[in-house]
């Protein structure tokens, strides 16, 4: 066993009692966290390894909760378009011409993209046209990121339920044998408007049956709430809840169109929530009622959705926009506070995964995923005083010096090292 104390370090624990350790001390032994807290010199004699960090600002690596990776080398496919029409005229024929070459290629560059900017963890939803899934678990593992990596479920007038429902089986079957628990799925029919009720129930079935989450796009747009309306005289959440997908543990993209009966049917459920501001605006799909969400109880865990809605991974950027959002929603300035967008970043995001036990704050026993960026320097970030401030509200990707996942580097000043960029440069 090999102990590293990482030493003057300013500490963002994100735990919660959210506590903040100035010129702390971070003790790492093999990949868990050993030590957390003030400076404390005794520990230093146990440990065979010593980092100065001159300062630097570490906090937990940030979990992205709803993420399409495949999709990533559609960034810039078409601007200024709303949902249905871009999903209907550009993203779904697009990814009708995947190859393994190209998807397998996508993801190494989400990978890379993601980790450059501190995020250690995501939940991914693909669709499975073009993409051999040995060849990104492969991937996947060497970065060393940790994921759910779901196969998305559609009708088609070419497929029945049924066979769709055997072909993800068998797709799942195959991710839950390499029994990694860095590398999971859940059950991830792609929203209501784009199943049929039979595939809805179906997908049900399949994620109580393998006692697996569900992962689906839920009340984006009034567009969206329309459509059900008129397909089953009830809007989507009513409908889902009449399902049963209340019932079953779940993360739930968007959340955008909810009313305050639904919020509370959420609170009573399994359920979390994945916001994603960024893409919400750019699709002008709406804002969600994230702060009414939080009041009620719902988790809520901040995402970036595809870079083709976004055009980034930047999870920094999605802190940001979501606290200004909620307070201008509200208009009340003390709402979504600096505390509930780092949390939102971290350990809310760990806890909508079912990860909050592993990873999502800097605790004694969990996981060492962590990011470090050193303020020094960087004229945005003075003064250097002001550090939970500027980690919501100045802070941007491309700020993160260093990653760690499980202990292990994985980011180096400002450069991946556990991904493969030759293509790409």
């Amino acid at each position: 066993m090999r102990m590293k104390a990482y030493t003057n370090v300013n500490l963002v624990t994100c735990d919660s009692d959210f506590h903040i350790y100035r010129e702390g001390l971070l003790v790492v032994e093999d990949e868990r966290i050993a030590y957390c807290g003030a400076y404390d010199e005794a520990w230093l004699e146990q440990c065979s390894e010593l980092v100065d960090y001159e300062g630097a600002w570490l906090m937990p690596g940030l979990v992205n909760c709803h993420t399409h990776s495949a999709m990533t080398l559609l960034r810039g496919i078409r601007d200024d378009s709303n949902l249905h029409e871009w999903l209907e005229d550009y993203i779904w024929p697009a990814e009708s011409q995947f190859t393994e070459d190209l998807t397998t290629e996508a993801v190494q560059l989400a990978l890379a993209e993601m980790l450059l900017s501190g995020t250690t963890t995501f939940n991914d939803m693909y669709n499975p046209q073009g993409v051999d899934i040995d060849r990104i678990y492969q991937i996947v593992r060497q970065s060393g990121m940790r994921c759910y990596f779901s196969p998305t479920l559609f009708s088609s007038a070419t497929e029945t339920a049924e066979e769709t429902l055997t072909r993800t089986r068998a797709i799942i079957e195959e991710i839950l044998s390499y029994e990694d628990a860095d590398f999971q799925v859940m059950v991830a029919p792609h929203s209501p408007y784009a199943c049929n009720e039979e595939l809805l129930r179906g997908s049900l079935e399949l994620a109580r049956e393998l006692d697996l989450k569900l992962h689906i796009h839920v009340a984006e747009t009034q567009e969206e709430n329309k459509i059900i309306l008129e397909r089953y005289g009830k809007r989507p959440l009513a409908f889902l809840k009449g399902l049963g997908y209340l019932e079953q543990s779940a993360i739930f993209a968007h959340g955008v169109e909810l009313n305050p009966s639904e919020i509370a049917d959420l609170a009573a459920s399994p359920v979390s929530i994945a916001h994603n501001p960024i893409s919400n605006l750019k699709l002008a799909s709406g804002v969600a009622p994230v702060t009414d969400l939080l009041t009620a109880g719902v988790t809520v865990g901040l995402a970036t959705d595809s870079v083709a809605s976004n055009n980034n991974l930047d999870m920094f950027e999605e802190g940001r926009t979501a606290a200004l959002l909620q307070k201008m929603r509200a208009g009340d300035a003390t709402q979504f506070t600096i505390e509930q967008a780092l949390k939102a970043l971290t350990i809310e995001g760990a806890k909508a995964l079912g990860l909050e036990n592993k990873i999502g704050s800097l605790e004694a026993g969990k996981q060492a995923d962590f990011i470090a960026i050193q303020p020094k320097g960087r004229l945005h970030l003075y003064p250097l005083e002001n550090m939970l401030s500027h980690l919501v509200y100045a802070v941007k990707g491309s700020d993160v010096q260093d990653v760690y996942i499980a202990g292990q580097q994985v980011v180096q000043d400002g450069q991946v090292l556990t991904v493969d960029l030759e293509s790409f440069v």
